[in-house]
């Protein structure tokens, strides 16, 4: 199974496009969207992606009710985290983050550690990691909107292998 992940669109929608574009043509299988979307018409952006989405709201996300009712007409998953998702025999936890960097990376880790699941996923602090744990993967795939890196980035994982890699967007 090919995991498309992202993280921290903040309405960058140049860079939505391009990091949909480039998950369209990698024949992901599943998308997943660690928080921090922002507005309703971002959400939008993901109208014909063609493959299953799932989100959880980070700590920017607001107008909610809107949020959730384009989410239910494009069939996209979105909730508060932790989201724990079970597909193709995998189990996988996904997380926007918690108050601060440092407290989001060890809760993530200690996930990680606890080999409940396959694949943990986070966002909230702006950086990629991608960490194998024992058998878990361990990614956060970093933002797309770049404001505080600098680099727009996402990351693929293949949970069949146990491999990933974070990919920048020019």
């Amino acid at each position: 199974m090919l995991v498309g992940i992202i993280s921290d669109t903040h309405d960058r929608l140049p860079l939505i496009e391009k990091v949909l574009e480039k998950i369209k043509n990698n024949g992901v299988d599943l998308i997943l969207h660690a928080g921090d979307i922002i507005s309703p018409f971002s959400l939008k952006r993901f109208k014909d992606v063609g493959q299953k989405t799932l989100m959880v709201y980070g700590n920017n996300d607001g107008e909610k009710v809107l949020l959730d009712k384009i989410a239910k007409e494009l069939g996209i998953v979105l909730r508060e985290g932790p989201l724990i998702i079970k597909r193709g025999g995998y189990r996988i936890l996904m997380f926007h983050g918690l108050e601060g960097k440092d407290d989001t990376n060890e809760f993530a880790k200690t996930l990680a550690k606890s080999g409940e699941y396959d694949l943990v996923v986070y966002g909230h602090t702006h950086e990629a990691v991608l960490l194998k744990e024992g058998e878990t993967l361990l990614v956060n795939p970093g933002e797309v909107c770049g404001y505080l890196t600098g680099k727009s980035t996402l990351a693929f994982v293949n949970l069949a292998e146990r491999r990933g890699e974070i990919v920048e967007i020019k």
